[in-house]
């Protein structure tokens, strides 16, 4: 028998997206469960993990019942910075040093095909652009010390038929070249206003055969007879797949074991028309350095910056001190654009999960078959909640992922509970 692990607060502050969002972006209110219903797959969690894999299973014909504690697309996926990269928080040379190349060439592969699939499954929803965009990252060398290991990061993504180029556009701006002149440059990425997607992508779930049920907390979770059972609200959902879609909170306790390593991050939006003229829109920039600054721009002309992680899990309530952080992001993000002015209309501060081998807990739970978890520990969640759902649709269809192995849930560096030797990794809000 399987309980509910206690909720905690995910941020703290004024958040950016949900004051982009408009009437025609709402999703409709959705009841709570109040009665028995049978599903294949039953997915916990209505947030953009859940939003992508419901999208998936929707279009593969799958049914599917989502059931979310409060309201759909909001909670930690309203406080996502929406930087959605196939390149990870761990370089592909040193995870390669740990796993070797063919395996952390494969576990790229995969991030940079989910990215791909990302935009597609958007537009299959419907969305013209302002939920997901096409995007160019800059990853920027912080020290004399990190440009020799990102020309070692160029080579191999490079020779391994990866989208990037060395040095930074001639499109950005003179200052920026001058504060950063050893750079790479990745194609392929994108930007996301991840509530908007998030919504895009459950209204066409719904508009599939998904039932979403809202207000609907999770009170218990068991196995009867190759089934599973799930009380939720006032109701029940029978299912012969439950994923574990809750974020970086596992949420139920056939997950106890896992143990992502929770942190606190910073960000904010500056004013509407701050970004630089000279500035390409469709660009985002992130450092070498652990953990790393980031920034990235807004349809709005604002710009949204991120970083300065804390080991500590709870997001900071002090509105001095979640202003003394906004005031040193800014003060970095003015070392790029040294002749633009800059104002915090909104920041907040977020938790974040990290696990001890940099990689994300993604597949069935071998101790109990038809559990599966989606739970994407790191910087690039939306693109671990999409590779998720491509390892989720293996996973029904009883076939192994290449990935099923290196993302094992239960491996060993999933209850190890520490970080690994290497430095902190994370801190986009993604």
């Amino acid at each position: 028998m399987e309980k509910k692990t206690a909720t905690r607060k995910l941020f703290d502050g004024t958040l950016y997206w949900p004051s982009t969002l408009t009437p025609s972006d709402g999703l409709d209110a959705h009841p709570s469960l109040r009665e028995k219903v049978v599903t294949r797959v039953a997915i916990i969690g209505g947030g953009m993990t859940g939003a992508i894999l419901a999208a998936s299973l929707t279009r593969a014909g799958i049914p599917s019942v989502i059931l979310e504690s409060g309201r759909a697309a909001s909670a930690s996926t309203a406080a996502s910075t929406g930087l959605l990269q196939f390149s990870n928080d761990i370089m592909l040379c040193e995870l390669a040093e740990r796993i070797g190349e063919a395996q952390a060439v494969g576990f790229y592969e995969q991030c940079r095909q989910s990215v791909a699939m990302l935009g597609l499954l958007a537009e299959a929803a419907g969305s013209k652009g302002a939920a997901l965009q096409p995007a160019t990252s800059l990853y920027a060398a912080s020290s004399d010390e990190d440009e020799k290991r990102l020309l070692c990061e160029y080579k191999l993504l490079e020779r391994n038929g990866f989208p990037v180029s060395w040095g930074m556009p001639k499109s950005v701006p003179a200052s920026l070249s001058a504060y950063k002149p050893v750079a790479m440059t990745a194609y392929g990425d994108a930007l996301a206003n991840p509530p908007l997607l998030a919504r895009t992508l459950l209204r066409a779930a719904v508009a599939g055969g998904c039932s979403l049920y809202e207000n609907s907390p999770v009170r218990e979770v068991k196995r009867r007879g190759g089934k599973w059972t799930i009380l939720a609200g006032e109701g029940e959902v029978t299912a012969s797949h439950v994923v574990v879609a809750t974020g970086y909170v596992p949420g139920v306790a056939a997950a106890a074991q896992l143990k992502p390593i929770l942190r606190r991050t910073y960000a904010l939006a500056t004013q509407p028309g701050s970004v630089p003229a000279d500035f390409p829109a469709d660009t985002m920039l992130w450092e070498t350095a652990r953990p790393y600054f980031y920034f990235r721009t807004t349809p709005d002309g604002r710009i949204v910056a991120g970083g300065l992680d804390e080991d500590r899990p709870d997001p900071t309530g002090d509105e001095t001190f979640l202003a003394d952080r906004s005031a040193m992001l800014i003060a970095d993000l003015s070392r790029y654009f040294p002749n633009a002015e800059f104002r915090a209309d909104y920041a907040w501060c977020g938790m974040f999960g990290e696990s001890a081998d940099d990689l994300p807990f993604i597949g069935e739970d071998r101790e109990q078959p038809g559990l599966f978890h989606a739970l994407g520990c790191g910087g690039n969640g939306t693109v671990y909640s999409t590779l998720a759902a491509r390892m989720l649709l293996a996973s029904i269809a009883g076939e192994k992922h290449p990935l099923a192995s290196l993302l094992d849930p239960r491996r060993d560096a999933a209850s190890s509970g520490s970080p690994s030797s290497a430095p902190a990794t994370r801190t986009r809000l993604a």
